[in-house]
């Protein structure tokens, strides 16, 4: 497949080995390509988000980790924002890009490619995001506090990862997963970090199983436009995530919090 120009305006941060990039985000693309929103939220629920985040005219908004940009351009079809959203995958950039020239937006939003941390503190958010990408930070508390130093004082933030459901032990998903917080947890998490108007966005349920059902969309139709040994490797690693999510559905849940720098 050959792969398609960055969009004119879009940034790449220092040090980013695209070729490198578009290589590496493939099969990210190849299981994600169909989809609007690339996590278990439902267009309801992230209208919800952008209720809760408020946008105004002349604020600025960044979201890290944007896949294409859905959260984004919801902001700037409501107020005239100045957004950016930063994401690794050259592939989803270029079809936020493309989305965003093809919306009627108040608000302007800019897509760099390069790494979430390397958007830089300064100068200061007045909504800064991050949903489905705590790994970048090593964990939510990382997270939590890659967005309040980014933010400045007033600012909104929403994080989304996952979390144990509740009356799960910890342990039980210690060997695969690592150290996954509780819902209180992550409460507390916020909390230490002086954060204010901490709130648990209410998420659909059946959010993650409707999440598995577009990668295997997704991956079907890639396989369909474009037949061959990769796209037979890539059906094959959508097996095995959806092997993962039948596996751990009855541990994790996928939560959003959103909170206020004070």
């Amino acid at each position: 497949m050959t792969r398609p120009d960055l969009p004119a305006g879009v940034v790449v941060l220092e040090g980013t080995d695209l070729n490198g990039e578009w290589g590496r985000f493939r099969v990210f693309e190849a299981l994600h390509h169909g989809m609007a929103i690339c996590n278990p939220m439902s267009s309801d629920d992230l209208d919800r988000l952008v209720d809760a985040l408020d946008p105004i005219d002349r604020e600025r908004a960044l979201d890290l980790a944007c896949g294409h940009g859905e959260l984004l351009l919801r902001m700037a079809e409501r107020a005239a924002i100045d957004g950016v959203g930063v994401d690794l995958s050259p592939w989803v950039i270029v079809r936020a890009a493309t989305k965003a020239a093809q919306r009627s937006l108040v608000g302007a939003v800019t897509w760099w490619v390069g790494e979430a941390r390397g958007a830089a503190t300064e100068p200061q958010w007045d909504i800064v995001t991050c949903l489905g990408a705590s790994w970048i930070w090593h964990g939510f508390d990382g997270t939590a506090r890659a967005l309040l130093a980014r933010g400045r004082s007033g600012a909104r933030i929403a994080v989304g990862d996952l979390r144990l459901r509740k009356a799960v032990d910890a342990a039980s998903v210690a060997e695969t997963y690592g150290r996954v917080l509780t819902v209180g947890e992550q409460a507390d998490a916020l909390a230490s970090l002086g954060l204010l108007d901490i709130a648990e966005l209410p998420i659909e349920e059946s959010g993650w199983d409707d999440y598995q059902e577009r990668i295997e969309a997704s991956a079907v139709a890639w396989c369909k436009l474009h037949p061959g040994e990769e796209a037979e490797r890539f059906l094959a690693e959508q097996r095995a995530w959806k092997r993962d999510h039948d596996r751990d559905r009855e541990l994790l849940q996928w939560t959003v919090w959103t909170a206020r720098v004070p």
